[in-house]
């Protein structure tokens, strides 16, 4: 018998159901009495399901999602619906899928149709992402996490299940920056009260001293999660590190982290990178004290300990984090930040804002006269041209 190829139909659900369960009957060489078991089944959309299993996932990339498309068809008109048959299918799929990229397709089209088991189909998108290798194509979602959500139907029990299961394969694939912002989707969505949020809130704060790429210390730390259990004093030394690193200048982090080393081996710090994290907060910190004003170079290398022939490097390395915006002067070896990023923005940094705002208002105000003569003399010489301005028309 010569290779089935699969169509869809637009005649009625019996035929829809024959044509899938002789293509399914294909794979085990035996199309036509498969086809009439399936036809003779007191259920026979269920039959056809059942028989799916492990099968459909094996067929070829070139035609496998054609045959999903047609079992989501027939089940859509089954009793439990296609939510109710969508986690055995996704599961199914995540374990014996022969194309990685052809069967996370298919989870992505049985997701977009799906509404109650949105959430089933997705942890099993990422089960098989772990397994082919192909986790870098969720890297996209981590972004859309909030809002995927607050759409899913389950308990909180369950999202917080899939955002940890999310985070331990990103964490397994090295992607520590994903894995971070996947921690800090925890903590904001799930809160305090999942029994595994402090766990979560000391890896996050052990991953920011350690990446060297995340910078935002206010992202983390403003948490309300994060704060109630800082302020309870759940979070132990990676609650000291949490303070530290929100208050410390370079200087005063060295007398930290000599007198703690063993708590912060303890917790998976690098020594090196958090020291040069705490270099690049301490140079923005001195530019949200100083914006508009020229600081000397050498004020900055003495502030982080650095050679001042090294310092021009440093502050680029700031500008790349994000963490401050502004210019250097070789000439007179100085920077001039313009904008700087606050390790935590509270009372006293509102406080410094609105002073700065009333400094800005009285200026805009001192300049009204100027503009306004400016006005009056641009409008005076309009005059004067207008004047001498001569029309002369022919007749």
């Amino acid at each position: 018998m010569g290779a089935m190829e699969l169509f869809f139909v637009d005649g009625d659900i019996s035929t829809q159901v024959e044509e899938l369960a002789q293509f399914i009957g294909q794979q085990n060489q035996s199309a036509a009495s498969f086809a009439a078991e399936v036809a003779q089944s007191n259920d026979p959309v269920q039959a056809v399901l059942t028989a799916s299993q492990g099968v459909l996932p094996k067929v070829s990339e070139d035609k496998v999602e054609a045959a999903y498309n047609q079992l989501f068809a027939i089940a859509k008109t089954g009793e439990s619906g296609i939510d109710g048959v969508a986690a055995t299918v996704a599961k199914d799929i995540s374990a014996n899928a022969q194309s990685g990229v052809a069967g996370l397709r298919v989870l992505n089209n049985l997701y977009n149709l799906v509404n109650a088991a949105q959430l089933a189909v997705f942890s099993e998108m990422v089960v098989l992402a772990v397994r082919v290798n192909m986790l870098p194509t969720l890297v996209p979602l981590v972004s859309q996490l909030p809002k995927l959500l607050s759409g899913w139907t389950g308990s909180a029990q369950q999202k917080a299940d899939v955002v940890l299961e999310l985070r331990n394969a990103l964490d397994g694939a090295q992607l520590g920056n994903e894995a971070y912002a996947t921690e800090l989707v925890f903590l904001e969505a799930i809160g305090a009260s999942d029994a595994r949020t402090a766990k979560v809130a000391t890896s996050a704060i052990v991953r920011f001293a350690n990446l060297s790429a995340v910078c935002d210390l206010d992202a983390l730390a403003s948490l309300d999660s994060v704060q109630e259990l800082s302020q309870g004093g759940q979070l132990g030394s990676a609650g000291e590190l949490l303070n530290a690193l929100l208050e410390c200048d370079f200087e005063q982090w060295q007398k930290y982290a000599s007198a703690n080393a063993d708590a912060l081996k303890e917790l998976g710090v690098d020594a090196d990178k958090a020291t040069d994290k705490i270099r690049l907060l301490t140079v923005a910190s001195i530019a949200a004290e100083h914006l508009g004003e020229d600081v000397p170079f050498n004020k900055v290398s003495q502030a982080i300990g650095v050679e001042e022939d090294d310092i021009e490097m440093w502050i680029i390395d700031v500008v790349r984090s994000g963490l401050m915006q502004g210019k250097m002067n070789q000439v007179t070896r100085s920077l001039v930040p313009t904008r700087s990023t606050y390790r935590r923005f509270g009372a006293d940094q509102w406080s410094l804002l609105a002073e700065r705002l009333d400094q800005w208002k009285s200026s805009l105000e001192s300049l009204q006269p100027v503009i306004g003569n400016a006005k009056l003399v641009a409008q005076q010489q309009a005059m004067q041209m207008a004047g001498q301005a001569q029309v002369t028309i022919k007749e």
